[in-house]
């Protein structure tokens, strides 16, 4: 089998890995396809009439862009309080004034126990009701403390870490975690509250009920200086089209610093380790899962003799599989049961989203083909494009043995891991129409049956 140039060399700008993965945590977040880009572009132009040094302007591009990278470390939790499809209730919120007890409650009664008994519905809505603060503060403070830390760990700088941590603090200290007040809340994470309210409200209802909007929450919700600051460009039309119609270009257009700096191979090992750990954090029954694959598909890639920049792209490829499934709400994930059909049309299409993002950053094309074939079967019965072996090269088919070996030797939400011998009588039995069976034989060599491993714990211990 022919395969691609894996070693084609090329610097990778580092806005854009962030501008592209940023549409992963679109999809967690409950927000529109692009909202990320599209609210830095907002902010960017708030921060142009308010003036702001460049290096503050450098802040808040890389904040906006990651600003809901924690959102995924609340979704079983929010999945649990509401007894519901966390993305649907995240997406629900998004057009809600929290701080109108009358409309926090219609959207939390529109959400609570979906199917539920009026009865039960009334009783979790009461619960809820009891806690709201409470439940309200905890979620936020999860999500941007941990959004705060990944904003750290990829090097973007104690400024922006700010920003993502006071994202959802209003000017009358009615926000949350922290209930900070007026200047007390850092002028970027004004800025970016207010530019992340617009952009929900313009892509729902366009540009007059965004204005509408944040007038209305002018001095509860906002600094006053900086709605004011924002109706000096109301009347752009041209940028709001713009900002419609093709958010990417207009970010790939800017000419600043934070835009143009090129991404080290060390930071785009940084950055695939903490969208791994976003995509791992969003159930306790992933945790890890997508280190774990990554180890295991690396060690049967050298095993079966693959090395250098191949290996690392392989790395990278095990690492960000799963970048879709943060479009899978936590009722699906989470569930103890066997998915319906409409539930497993959901999780078939989790591939597809890990492709179609990964692609969409220059130089990572390869690597989006090898992690979204992950659940490509030989025999072409896969999904999500249904290929067959004449497709699905070798480093596809050691991604592919690493997740089930991994699926199969972890705990799951309705059965327990299993023992490494029973792990490998599924493969063995699926060798040749699913898996490759030089794969397995790799896996075999590497954590032969002898080992005294009974659950992922245990074979992840070996591998490291």
């Amino acid at each position: 089998m022919d395969l691609p140039d894996y070693y084609s060399e090329g610097a990778l700008p580092f806005a854009d890995i962030l501008s592209s993965l940023s549409y992963a945590l679109d999809l967690t977040s409950g927000y529109s396809s692009g909202h990320a880009q599209r609210t830095c572009l907002i902010g960017l132009r708030l921060a142009s009439v308010v003036g702001l040094p460049q290096n503050q302007v450098n802040s808040l591009y890389h904040a906006l862009l990651m600003k809901d990278a924690g959102c995924s470390s609340n979704s079983a939790r929010m999945a649990e309080i509401f007894s519901a499809d966390d993305i649907a209730v995240k997406r629900s919120m998004r057009t809600t004034n929290w701080s109108n007890t009358m409309e926090a409650m219609r959207t939390a009664a529109s959400n609570v126990l979906p199917g539920g008994s009026p009865i039960a519905k009334l009783k979790k809505l009461i619960e809820m009701t009891s806690h709201r603060e409470e439940i309200s503060d905890g979620l936020t403070e999860t999500r941007c403390d941990r959004g705060a830390q990944i904003a750290l760990q990829i090097g973007l700088g104690e400024e922006a870490a700010l920003v993502i941590r006071h994202l959802d603090e209003h000017w009358d200290g009615h926000g949350s975690p922290y209930h900070l007040k007026g200047d007390t809340i850092p002028i970027l994470a004004r800025i970016a509250c207010l530019a992340q309210t617009m952009d929900v409200f313009f892509t729902a209802s366009g540009v007059d009920a965004a204005y509408d909007v944040i007038m209305r929450r002018r001095g509860t919700w906002f600094d006053p200086d900086l709605v004011r600051a924002a109706s000096r460009f109301q009347s752009d039309y041209k940028f709001w089209a713009l900002l419609a119609s093709d958010p990417t270009q207009m970010l790939a257009n800017l000419e600043m610093r934070a835009a143009l700096d090129d991404a080290s191979e060390e930071r785009i090992d940084a950055i695939c380790c903490a969208f791994a750990s976003i995509v791992d954090a969003k159930s306790p029954f992933t945790a890890e899962h997508s280190s774990r694959v990554r180890d295991y598909a690396v060690s049967i890639g050298e095993q079966m003799g693959i090395m250098g920049r191949r290996l690392t792209i392989l790395r990278r490829a095990a690492q960000l599989h799963d970048l879709g499934k943060l479009g899978v709400p936590n009722s699906i994930l989470d569930k103890p049961g066997k998915p319906t059909p409409e539930e497993w049309a959901v999780i078939r299409e989790h591939p597809g989203n890990s492709y179609r993002i990964l692609a969409g950053i220059r130089g990572f094309q390869r690597l989006a083909a090898i992690a979204g074939a992950h659940h490509e079967r030989l025999d072409g019965r896969g999904y999500h494009r249904g290929v067959g072996a004449e497709v699905l090269d070798l480093d596809m088919r050691i991604l592919a043995a690493a997740d089930v070996f991994d699926a199969l030797s972890a705990k799951r939400p309705y059965r327990d891991a299993l023992p490494l011998e029973s792990v490998y009588e599924i493969m063995e039995k699926d060798a040749g129409a699913a898996l490759d069976p030089d794969c397995i034989a790799a896996l075999k060599a590497i954590y032969p049956l002898q080992l005294p491993q009974s659950s992922a714990g245990d074979l992840m211990e070996k591998a490291a």
